[in-house]
Protein backbone atom coordinates (compact mmCIF):
# COMPACT_ATOMS: atom_id res chain seq x y z
CA UNK A 1 0.00 0.00 0.00
CA UNK A 2 1.78 3.10 -0.97
CA UNK A 3 0.44 5.72 1.81
CA UNK A 4 0.49 4.51 5.41
CA UNK A 5 -3.53 4.05 7.11
CA UNK A 6 -4.39 7.06 9.33
CA UNK A 7 -4.82 6.46 13.06
CA UNK A 8 -8.48 7.16 12.87
CA UNK A 9 -8.50 4.14 10.57
CA UNK A 10 -6.15 1.78 12.32
CA UNK A 11 -8.22 2.37 16.16
CA UNK A 12 -10.98 1.02 13.70
CA UNK A 13 -9.43 -1.96 12.69
CA UNK A 14 -8.24 -2.41 16.44
CA UNK A 15 -11.68 -2.21 18.07
CA UNK A 16 -13.34 -3.89 15.80
CA UNK A 17 -15.00 -6.89 16.97
CA UNK A 18 -16.64 -9.36 14.66
CA UNK A 19 -17.97 -11.50 17.57
CA UNK A 20 -20.48 -8.88 18.58
CA UNK A 21 -24.15 -9.38 17.52
CA UNK A 22 -25.13 -7.71 14.60
CA UNK A 23 -21.42 -7.21 13.84
CA UNK A 24 -20.02 -7.14 10.28
CA UNK A 25 -17.90 -10.27 9.09
CA UNK A 26 -14.47 -9.69 8.43
CA UNK A 27 -14.79 -9.70 4.77
CA UNK A 28 -17.63 -7.07 4.54
CA UNK A 29 -15.86 -4.32 7.26
CA UNK A 30 -12.62 -4.46 5.20
CA UNK A 31 -15.01 -4.01 2.09
CA UNK A 32 -17.02 -1.11 3.68
CA UNK A 33 -13.06 0.66 4.60
CA UNK A 34 -11.41 -0.38 1.10
CA UNK A 35 -8.67 -1.96 2.69
CA UNK A 36 -7.77 -5.85 2.51
CA UNK A 37 -7.81 -8.69 4.58
CA UNK A 38 -4.41 -9.25 4.89
CA UNK A 39 -3.73 -4.88 6.02
CA UNK A 40 -6.83 -6.16 8.78
CA UNK A 41 -5.15 -9.07 10.51
CA UNK A 42 -1.94 -7.46 9.92
CA UNK A 43 -2.71 -4.41 12.16
CA UNK A 44 -4.66 -6.57 14.38
CA UNK A 45 -1.86 -8.97 15.02
CA UNK A 46 0.59 -5.91 16.07
CA UNK A 47 -2.08 -4.41 18.52
CA UNK A 48 -2.09 -7.93 20.36
CA UNK A 49 2.04 -7.07 20.45
CA UNK A 50 2.85 -3.68 20.62
CA UNK A 51 -1.14 -2.43 21.49
CA UNK A 52 -1.26 1.28 20.58
CA UNK A 53 2.40 1.01 18.67
CA UNK A 54 -0.16 -0.09 16.25
CA UNK A 55 -1.87 3.11 16.03
CA UNK A 56 1.28 4.06 14.34
CA UNK A 57 2.93 3.05 10.85
CA UNK A 58 6.38 1.28 11.47
CA UNK A 59 9.70 3.30 10.29
CA UNK A 60 10.94 2.50 6.77
CA UNK A 61 13.63 2.93 7.67
CA UNK A 62 16.70 0.55 7.01
CA UNK A 63 17.54 -1.50 10.22
CA UNK A 64 21.43 -1.12 9.39
CA UNK A 65 22.27 1.84 7.71
CA UNK A 66 24.67 1.46 4.49
CA UNK A 67 27.64 1.56 5.43
CA UNK A 68 30.11 4.08 4.05
CA UNK A 69 33.29 3.09 2.37
CA UNK A 70 36.30 5.36 2.38
CA UNK A 71 38.86 6.47 -0.47
CA UNK A 72 41.05 3.77 0.33
CA UNK A 73 38.17 1.07 0.24
CA UNK A 74 37.33 2.07 -3.64
CA UNK A 75 40.68 2.22 -4.46
CA UNK A 76 41.41 -0.95 -3.46
CA UNK A 77 38.57 -2.19 -5.33
CA UNK A 78 39.93 -0.46 -8.40
CA UNK A 79 43.24 -1.51 -7.75
CA UNK A 80 42.06 -5.35 -7.99
CA UNK A 81 40.07 -4.91 -11.34
CA UNK A 82 43.12 -3.18 -13.02
CA UNK A 83 44.94 -6.17 -12.00
CA UNK A 84 42.41 -8.82 -13.10
CA UNK A 85 41.77 -6.72 -16.74
CA UNK A 86 45.67 -6.48 -17.17
CA UNK A 87 46.16 -10.35 -16.64
CA UNK A 88 43.32 -11.18 -18.69
CA UNK A 89 40.68 -12.84 -16.07
CA UNK A 90 37.27 -11.53 -15.82
CA UNK A 91 36.96 -8.56 -13.45
CA UNK A 92 33.53 -8.19 -13.14
CA UNK A 93 32.02 -7.68 -9.08
CA UNK A 94 31.59 -11.13 -8.36
CA UNK A 95 35.02 -11.88 -9.28
CA UNK A 96 36.35 -8.86 -7.71
CA UNK A 97 34.88 -9.53 -4.80
CA UNK A 98 36.09 -13.15 -4.31
CA UNK A 99 39.85 -11.47 -4.95
CA UNK A 100 39.33 -9.19 -1.93
CA UNK A 101 37.91 -12.23 0.07
CA UNK A 102 41.20 -14.20 -0.41
CA UNK A 103 43.60 -11.42 0.59
CA UNK A 104 45.32 -11.17 4.00
CA UNK A 105 44.63 -7.84 4.84
CA UNK A 106 41.62 -5.88 3.23
CA UNK A 107 41.97 -2.23 4.06
CA UNK A 108 39.21 -1.19 7.01
CA UNK A 109 38.70 -5.54 7.36
CA UNK A 110 35.03 -4.73 6.15
CA UNK A 111 34.58 -6.23 2.23
CA UNK A 112 31.45 -4.55 0.91
CA UNK A 113 28.80 -7.15 -0.95
CA UNK A 114 28.80 -7.97 -4.88
CA UNK A 115 26.54 -5.72 -5.16
CA UNK A 116 28.10 -2.52 -3.31
CA UNK A 117 31.29 -3.46 -5.37
CA UNK A 118 29.02 -1.97 -8.35
CA UNK A 119 27.63 0.09 -6.80
CA UNK A 120 31.08 1.89 -5.77
CA UNK A 121 33.05 1.35 -8.98
CA UNK A 122 30.28 2.78 -11.33
CA UNK A 123 30.50 5.89 -8.70
CA UNK A 124 34.04 6.37 -10.38
CA UNK A 125 33.75 5.89 -13.85
CA UNK A 126 34.91 2.10 -13.48
CA UNK A 127 32.16 -0.15 -14.99
CA UNK A 128 31.94 -1.09 -18.73
CA UNK A 129 27.89 -1.22 -19.62
CA UNK A 130 27.25 -4.05 -21.47
CA UNK A 131 24.59 -4.54 -24.14
CA UNK A 132 21.00 -5.47 -22.74
CA UNK A 133 20.60 -9.44 -22.60
CA UNK A 134 17.45 -12.14 -22.19
CA UNK A 135 16.48 -12.76 -18.75
CA UNK A 136 18.88 -16.34 -17.57
CA UNK A 137 14.87 -18.11 -16.85
CA UNK A 138 14.26 -17.68 -20.67
CA UNK A 139 16.90 -20.18 -21.50
CA UNK A 140 16.79 -24.28 -21.15
CA UNK A 141 19.48 -24.91 -19.68
CA UNK A 142 21.63 -28.14 -20.97
CA UNK A 143 23.51 -29.70 -18.21
CA UNK A 144 25.08 -32.79 -16.87
CA UNK A 145 24.39 -33.26 -13.10
CA UNK A 146 27.63 -34.83 -12.18
CA UNK A 147 31.30 -34.87 -13.30
CA UNK A 148 32.41 -37.62 -15.67
CA UNK A 149 28.62 -37.69 -17.41
CA UNK A 150 30.15 -35.21 -20.11
CA UNK A 151 33.39 -33.53 -21.77
CA UNK A 152 32.73 -30.47 -24.43
CA UNK A 153 35.43 -30.49 -27.12
CA UNK A 154 35.66 -27.58 -29.11
CA UNK A 155 38.63 -25.78 -31.06
CA UNK A 156 39.31 -22.12 -32.12
CA UNK A 157 42.42 -20.60 -33.85
CA UNK A 158 44.39 -17.67 -32.53
CA UNK A 159 47.33 -15.72 -33.80
CA UNK A 160 50.36 -15.18 -31.84
CA UNK A 161 52.38 -11.57 -32.35
CA UNK A 162 54.76 -13.32 -34.29
CA UNK A 163 51.66 -13.58 -37.07
CA UNK A 164 51.63 -17.70 -36.10
CA UNK A 165 48.28 -19.13 -36.54
CA UNK A 166 47.80 -21.86 -33.85
CA UNK A 167 44.61 -23.65 -32.85
CA UNK A 168 43.61 -24.22 -29.47
CA UNK A 169 41.42 -27.44 -28.35
CA UNK A 170 39.14 -26.26 -25.00
CA UNK A 171 38.03 -29.61 -23.66
CA UNK A 172 35.80 -29.12 -20.13
CA UNK A 173 33.59 -31.31 -18.32
CA UNK A 174 29.85 -30.45 -18.59
CA UNK A 175 28.66 -30.68 -15.00
CA UNK A 176 32.02 -28.89 -13.13
CA UNK A 177 33.31 -26.65 -15.78
CA UNK A 178 36.66 -28.42 -15.08
CA UNK A 179 39.09 -27.98 -17.69
CA UNK A 180 40.53 -31.20 -18.38
CA UNK A 181 42.62 -30.86 -21.44
CA UNK A 182 43.46 -27.41 -23.15
CA UNK A 183 46.10 -27.84 -25.98
CA UNK A 184 47.67 -25.72 -28.61
CA UNK A 185 48.59 -27.04 -32.04
CA UNK A 186 50.50 -25.82 -35.05
CA UNK A 187 48.01 -27.24 -37.74
CA UNK A 188 44.58 -26.29 -38.74
CA UNK A 189 41.52 -28.16 -36.73
CA UNK A 190 41.91 -31.52 -37.71
CA UNK A 191 41.11 -35.25 -36.27
CA UNK A 192 44.73 -36.02 -35.05
CA UNK A 193 45.24 -33.23 -32.90
CA UNK A 194 41.52 -33.31 -31.40
CA UNK A 195 42.52 -37.00 -30.56
CA UNK A 196 45.73 -36.47 -29.22
CA UNK A 197 43.50 -33.97 -26.86
CA UNK A 198 41.46 -36.66 -25.78
CA UNK A 199 44.43 -39.30 -25.44
CA UNK A 200 45.94 -36.63 -22.77
CA UNK A 201 43.00 -36.32 -21.02
CA UNK A 202 41.77 -39.83 -20.85
CA UNK A 203 44.84 -40.95 -19.43
CA UNK A 204 45.15 -38.55 -16.92
CA UNK A 205 41.38 -38.82 -15.84
CA UNK A 206 39.74 -41.27 -17.18
CA UNK A 207 37.21 -41.53 -20.12
CA UNK A 208 33.77 -40.25 -19.34
CA UNK A 209 30.17 -41.21 -20.67
CA UNK A 210 29.95 -39.06 -23.89
CA UNK A 211 32.00 -35.99 -25.68
CA UNK A 212 29.72 -33.28 -26.88
CA UNK A 213 31.31 -31.69 -29.59
CA UNK A 214 30.24 -29.66 -33.02
CA UNK A 215 29.44 -31.17 -36.28
CA UNK A 216 33.35 -30.67 -37.99
CA UNK A 217 34.83 -33.48 -39.02
CA UNK A 218 37.22 -32.62 -37.22
CA UNK A 219 35.83 -33.95 -34.30
CA UNK A 220 32.84 -36.29 -35.28
CA UNK A 221 32.00 -37.56 -38.62
CA UNK A 222 29.15 -39.70 -37.67
CA UNK A 223 26.29 -37.56 -39.06
CA UNK A 224 27.65 -37.61 -42.43
CA UNK A 225 27.57 -41.32 -42.69
CA UNK A 226 31.62 -42.06 -42.05
CA UNK A 227 33.44 -43.54 -38.71
CA UNK A 228 36.52 -40.96 -37.62
CA UNK A 229 39.32 -41.49 -36.24
CA UNK A 230 38.13 -39.47 -32.98
CA UNK A 231 34.99 -41.55 -32.71
CA UNK A 232 36.67 -44.94 -32.90
CA UNK A 233 39.07 -43.74 -30.18
CA UNK A 234 36.22 -43.12 -28.25
CA UNK A 235 34.52 -46.03 -28.61
CA UNK A 236 37.60 -47.75 -27.88
CA UNK A 237 37.63 -46.26 -24.31
CA UNK A 238 33.63 -46.95 -23.79
CA UNK A 239 32.71 -43.35 -24.43
CA UNK A 240 30.00 -42.25 -26.66
CA UNK A 241 30.71 -39.14 -29.50
CA UNK A 242 27.50 -36.90 -29.73
CA UNK A 243 27.06 -34.08 -31.03
CA UNK A 244 24.78 -30.64 -31.20
CA UNK A 245 22.59 -29.68 -33.63
CA UNK A 246 23.60 -28.34 -36.97
CA UNK A 247 23.26 -24.47 -36.54
CA UNK A 248 22.39 -24.75 -32.58
CA UNK A 249 26.11 -23.79 -31.43
CA UNK A 250 24.23 -23.01 -27.85
CA UNK A 251 24.30 -26.59 -27.25
CA UNK A 252 28.10 -26.09 -26.73
CA UNK A 253 27.56 -22.75 -24.82
CA UNK A 254 29.81 -23.40 -22.09
CA UNK A 255 32.62 -24.51 -24.43
CA UNK A 256 31.93 -20.90 -26.46
CA UNK A 257 31.97 -19.11 -23.35
CA UNK A 258 35.15 -20.52 -22.24
CA UNK A 259 36.93 -19.68 -25.84
CA UNK A 260 36.01 -15.85 -24.05
CA UNK A 261 38.01 -16.12 -20.93
CA UNK A 262 40.58 -17.62 -22.96
CA UNK A 263 41.24 -15.68 -25.79
CA UNK A 264 40.80 -12.58 -23.57
CA UNK A 265 43.93 -14.33 -21.48
CA UNK A 266 45.77 -14.33 -24.13
CA UNK A 267 45.10 -11.09 -25.68
CA UNK A 268 46.18 -9.71 -22.72
CA UNK A 269 49.66 -11.85 -22.10
CA UNK A 270 50.85 -11.34 -25.64
CA UNK A 271 52.08 -14.93 -27.10
CA UNK A 272 54.85 -14.69 -29.56
CA UNK A 273 54.38 -17.75 -30.88
CA UNK A 274 53.35 -21.81 -30.16
CA UNK A 275 55.94 -22.45 -27.35
CA UNK A 276 54.47 -19.46 -25.44
CA UNK A 277 50.99 -20.31 -26.01
CA UNK A 278 51.47 -23.78 -24.47
CA UNK A 279 52.75 -22.52 -21.41
CA UNK A 280 50.40 -19.93 -21.18
CA UNK A 281 47.66 -22.73 -21.31
CA UNK A 282 49.39 -24.01 -18.69
CA UNK A 283 49.09 -21.28 -16.63
CA UNK A 284 45.88 -20.57 -17.56
CA UNK A 285 44.49 -24.25 -16.71
CA UNK A 286 45.74 -23.72 -12.96
CA UNK A 287 44.25 -20.80 -12.44
CA UNK A 288 40.87 -21.63 -14.22
CA UNK A 289 40.60 -24.86 -12.12
CA UNK A 290 41.98 -23.97 -8.78
CA UNK A 291 41.46 -20.50 -8.13
CA UNK A 292 39.04 -18.79 -10.43
CA UNK A 293 35.25 -19.39 -9.22
CA UNK A 294 32.36 -19.89 -11.41
CA UNK A 295 29.56 -17.80 -11.43
CA UNK A 296 27.15 -20.07 -13.31
CA UNK A 297 28.44 -22.50 -10.15
CA UNK A 298 27.09 -19.55 -7.60
CA UNK A 299 31.02 -18.92 -7.01
CA UNK A 300 31.98 -22.56 -6.65
CA UNK A 301 35.52 -23.36 -7.15
CA UNK A 302 37.51 -26.38 -6.48
CA UNK A 303 34.61 -28.62 -7.69
CA UNK A 304 36.00 -32.17 -7.94
CA UNK A 305 38.92 -34.55 -6.40
CA UNK A 306 39.87 -35.22 -10.37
Amino acid sequence: MPNALPPRLRAMIISFDPTQPEALTISEFCKTQKISRSIFYRISERATQESAGALHPRSRAPRQPSRRYGPEVINELVRIRKELKKDGWDYGPKTIHYEATIQDDFPGGQIPSVATIARLLSSVGHVERSPRKRPKSSYVPFVRSTAMALWQLDAFEFRTLSDQVVTVYQLIDDATRFDVGSSAYARHENSGDAQQVLTHAINEYGPPKEVLSDNSKAFNQLRGGTIGIVEAYLASQGSMPITGLPGRPTTQGKNERSHQTLQRFLKANKPQNLADVQRLLRRYREHYNQRRPHQSLNQVRNRVSW
